[in-house]
């Protein structure tokens, strides 16, 4: 009975109650009650009360009948006789009937149901839904309407709003427009974005360690990004999940393949933890529960301290998983390169250390203590004297378990060798010279060095550390198994080559959960696409399949599902295709619920309808940048940068996961912050301002309809339309606009100009010049500006007439400025920063100074301009002119310098006039700003008038009114912001701007049908 009923829960490790009833002494002892027996005594035994029920209630599950209770009383009175030195153990054992439950089934080929639809099925999957609608007699809803329909699978597999390809797309003929659609979008590179993010949940990727210190992880976005290309590739999910658990072992010379293995390094990291030991275990045991979580759907978990108390997973089966990872061992340094070549740097490098043995054991001997005495970070003394003797010793000296916690102390310390001449006496540092020197002499055996990489996994070497229970008296180790329910086949562990020194254990577990015979993997891949099309799994918990959840709502559906994906190579973009053709996915959200489907369904497990879905926060995000028409590489949420403890706002409560634990489904809340943070905050104010730049020439009612369409995908009812007209009278009249400080004042002949100051700072930016970008343009172009300068930075800083230019070194980009008092090139020169390739148009940008040597007084007019002809190399490439207004009828001063950058010096960047970013502000006024898309000539820039066809800005200071504006005809407006005030604007732009953020703040926006 205590064998049966009660050391489960009363055993000898982590008893409840501190009552462990495994051995007579504890019986005796008792717990936090007391004991649990009186032997002689029945009536004074707590053990008995519990068992009658007349205290405690033992056991919980349900009163033991009462031969039994009566049994032990007996027992008791008897005076609890047992055997010397018995501890009762429970055996785990795994009963066929445990097998029996579904998901340890094999993955059935139904056939598919005949049905009497009356034409509503369009491919398999709908047959299986249709007979279980039936079976409850209820009809399927009507198909959504076209372009509610177009939007919910834009969203679905992109993650983005319909554009205007698929707008047309609607308006043509073709019948089959809805396929077309679907091939189009899974083609596309945006694909890709938006399904990452499930798996980047899964995998619970972050750029950042978690706990307090939170320290970055910058090679971390290396998995994201080869999460993106894996599924817009369509890799085979068996590879994909090869190369994840054991792209070390396999292709060693393929990035992919090891970058795969950073789905091994996503753990939290705690950077000052001193119990080594300790954050060693928990990292194996997050490892575990994840991937017994994200590729089989099993909650692990729970059987780390005992067999599960409701599933067939025992603590051994725990234990035996996580020996595959036992050998684990984080690497920065991991070795890029194919077999052959790493087989022969292998047996080199053993040649030369053969050789370098003694040298390298003195050198160990006299850097090591003072290495690590010395060593910054953590601390070195901090750690305990086992940890130091560890830290201390060769590798050779000590075991893989030894060497795995070395490297994650080592992690803490900042080794410094280049301070060694320093900290070392003057005999010691002579004598490793010596041996320095004569290390050298085996150079010639030394292999050269191989392309490592980052932020990745290995093993620990070819022998791999013991696995053991803890808390147990069995100290056999547990060698690497699968759950004894799905079997009892052993692993085929296959070493790999002796070069790679790893176990080949990850290899073997990758192959056995990507086995076709594995009942699991593929029924999770299924359940997880499927939920992420309908809100709910065909199985609710798609991370637990065990007793805990409910079985799949159609079995057979399933199953048919998971073999159709195995026998299609394990491709998903198919899984996805076949799910969104299906009559079920393209049924109307919009079938209220009768009487009858409330009583039968109303959660539409069924499936007669489709499942309204709130935005994920990055799909709102890029919903709302693409409308914006800022939507561009890089720009979408997935490539921001995720900090554990500081996540994006919008994001953040809008449901997205701190990425500590795997996630498999997100919250889906509807809360007054999420509206309260849209209405706020800034970022969707300027994201409404950005929008109306885009569309606010426009018609009142062209400029309603135009945001309709980008924002909800379809045109505004009249009525809408009336309240948006009224909205924006209302608004108009009502808003009171500040007088804005007049920036502007006079040159010396009277022309008005705008007054710039660092202490005054306003901000002039004009959006990127898409012409400028135009792969087909050659990249020349020329700058004007009319301007007078106060005074100089008393260091090496610019004063920035205009620029298009980040000011990374690394950056495309160009500047026009003029010097300070501590530049290099002297004062008041007038220079051109250049940022763009030299060698071909594919090189790095590279930088360069390109000095004109024309210096501008102080206080006086000028007319500047430079001519940028890229592929001119030579002096007459770039083209200075420099022309005093103060003089009447002065020539302009004309300076040709050469130059070396030929392409890309255009950046996808607003231009900023009078300044770069906070600093590099002109000091002065500057009358207007001109810029031409080619390289003008000495006769073109002094033309009067000028030719006007190349010309793409020009943006006069003259008229307050008209502030910023470009009267080029290109509309490339500038937007004047002064300090702690909005841009200047009408009230009828406010009031539009208003509209636009109302617009952005709806339901609509966060919503797809």
């Amino acid at each position: 009975m205590l064998l049966s009923k009660c050391i489960e829960c009363h055993g000898e490790q982590d008893p409840e109650g501190g009552l462990n009833l495994t051995t007579i002494e504890g019986l005796l002892l008792g717990g936090d009650s007391g004991p649990a027996i009186v032997p002689g005594k029945p009536d004074e035994s707590l053990l008995i009360e519990a068992l009658r029920y007349e205290s405690y209630e033992m056991p919980p599950s349900g009163q033991l009948d009462g031969s039994q209770v009566e049994g032990v009383a007996a027992w008791v009175a008897a005076g609890a006789a047992w055997p010397s030195g018995l501890k009762l153990e429970k055996v785990s054992q795994i009963e066929e009937g445990d097998r029996d439950w579904w998901c340890y089934q094999a993955v059935a080929d139904p056939a598919v149901p005949d049905v009497d639809d009356q034409g509503w099925c369009r491919n398999e999957i709908d047959h299986f839904v249709f007979q279980r609608l039936s079976d409850d007699d209820i009809r399927p809803a009507s198909q959504a309407e076209p372009r509610k329909l177009a939007r919910r699978v834009h969203f679905a597999l992109t993650g983005l709003p319909p554009s205007d390809e698929t707008a047309a797309m609607l308006q043509g003929e073709n019948e089959q427009w809805y396929e077309t659609l679907v091939d189009r979008l899974l083609a596309d590179s945006s694909y890709g974005e938006n399904q990452a993010r499930f798996w980047l949940d899964l995998a619970r990727y972050a750029d950042s360690d978690g706990y307090n210190a939170d320290h970055a992880r910058p090679e971390a976005k290396h998995f994201r990004d080869y999460v993106i290309r894996s599924f817009n590739e369509d890799k085979p999910y068996d590879r994909f999940v090869l190369e994840q658990l054991a792209g070390d072992e396999v292709d060693p010379g393929n990035r992919d393949a090891l970058i795969g293995t950073m789905y091994l390094r996503h753990w939290i990291y705690e950077y000052n933890q001193r119990d080594v030991e300790g954050q060693w275990a928990q990292i194996l045991n997050d490892v575990t529960e994840t991937t017994a979580d994200v590729f089989l759907a099993q909650g692990l978990k729970c059987a780390r301290c005992h067999d599960h108390k409701f599933d067939p997973l025992l603590q051994r089966d725990y234990f035996a998983l996580r020996s595959f990872f036992t050998p684990l061992l984080p690497r920065e340094d991991q070795p890029v390169a194919d077999l052959p070549t790493r087989a022969d740097h292998y047996e080199q490098q053993r040649i030369w250390e053969h050789a370098t043995a003694d040298i390298r054991q003195r050198l160990h001997e006299i850097e090591t203590p003072v290495l690590l005495e010395k060593a910054g970070g953590q601390g070195f003394d901090k750690f305990t004297d086992e940890i130091q003797t560890l830290v201390s010793s060769r590798r050779d000296e000590i075991s893989p378990y030894e060497y795995q916690i070395v490297a994650l102390t080592i992690r803490q310390l900042e080794i410094k060798p280049e301070k060694l001449p320093e900290w070392l006496d003057e005999e010691k540092e002579v004598e490793r010279q010596k041996l320095l020197k004569e290390l050298s002499e085996f150079d010639s055996l030394k292999p050269e060095p191989l392309p490592t990489m980052k932020f990745v996994v290995s093993d620990v070497g070819p022998e791999a550390p013991p696995t053991f229970i803890a808390g147990v008296s069995d100290t056999t180790p547990i060698e690497p198994a699968f759950p004894l329910v799905l079997g009892d086949d052993r692993p085929d562990i296959q070493p790999p080559a002796e070069a790679l020194q790893s176990t080949g254990r990850r290899t073997a577990l990758a192959n056995w959960i990507t086995s076709k015979d594995n009942p699991l993997t593929a029924r999770v891949m299924v359940n997880r696409v499927w939920q992420q099309h309908f809100g709910r799994g065909l199985v609710e918990n798609t991370s637990d399949f065990g007793r805990l959840g409910t079985p799949p709502s159609h079995p057979e559906l399933l199953d048919w599902l998971a073999r159709r994906f195995m026998d299609d190579g394990w491709s998903i973009k198919k899984l996805h295709r076949r799910i969104l053709t299906s009559a079920t996915y393209r049924q109307s959200a919009e079938r209220p619920m009768n009487e009858q489907l409330a009583k039968l369904d109303p959660q539409n497990v069924l499936l007669w309808r489709q499942n309204p879905r709130r935005l994920s926060g990055e799909e709102i995000h890029d919903c709302v940048i693409a409308a914006s028409g800022e939507l561009g590489p890089q720009k979408r949420a997935v490539y921001q940068t995720v900090k554990r403890n500081a996540l994006d706002p919008l994001l953040a409560v809008f449901d997205f996961p701190d990425r500590v634990e795997s996630q498999c489904k997100r919250h889906r809340t509807t809360t007054s912050p999420q509206s309260l943070l849209m209405m706020n905050n800034p970022w969707v104010h300027d994201r409404a301002r950005e929008l109306l730049a885009d569309i606010g020439s426009m018609s009142l009612h062209s400029l309603v309809e135009e945001a309709y369409e980008r924002l909800y995908f379809r045109q505004p009812s009249p009525e809408e339309l009336d309240m948006a007209l009224g909205f924006i009278e209302s608004y108009e009249a009502d808003v009171e606009i500040p007088e804005p400080p007049n920036p502007l004042t006079s040159m010396p002949s009277g022309v008005p100009a705008i007054q710039l100051s660092p202490e005054k700072a306003v901000s002039i930016e004009v959006s990127p010049l898409p012409e400028l970008l135009d792969p087909e343009h050659n990249g020349d172009f020329t700058i004007e500006a009319t301007v007078m300068l106060h005074s100089l930075y008393r260091d090496a800083s610019v004063r920035t007439i205009i620029t298009g230019w980040s000011g990374s070194q690394s950056q495309p980009g160009w500047s026009l400025g003029v010097t300070s008092t501590k530049s290099g090139y002297q004062p008041r020169n007038l220079i051109l920063q250049l940022i763009g390739s030299r060698d071909d148009q594919d090189s790095k940008p590279e930088y360069e100074v390109i000095p004109s040597n024309l210096r501008l007084e102080l206080n006086k007019p000028y007319r500047v301009a430079v001519s940028i002809d890229l592929d001119n190399v030579a002096e007459a490439g770039i083209t200075f002119y420099l022309q005093d207004l103060s003089k009447p009828d002065v020539e302009p001063e004309v300076a040709h310098v050469a130059h070396q950058a030929r392409w890309n010096v255009q950046s996808n960047r607003p231009m900023e006039i009078g300044g770069r970013g906070k600093h590099h502000r002109w000091d002065g006024l500057i009358q207007n700003v001109r810029l031409h898309r080619r390289a003008l000539s000495r006769a073109d820039v002094f033309a009067d008038p000028q030719d006007s066809a190349d010309l793409l800005l020009d943006i006069p200071f003259t008229d307050i009114e008209n502030l910023g504006q470009d009267q080029s005809g290109h509309h490339h407006h500038a937007t004047v912001t002064h300090r702690d005030t909005p841009p200047l604007a009408s009230p009828a732009m406010q009031a539009r701007t208003a509209l636009i953020h109302a617009l952005l703040c709806s339901n609509e926006v966060i919503y797809v049908d």
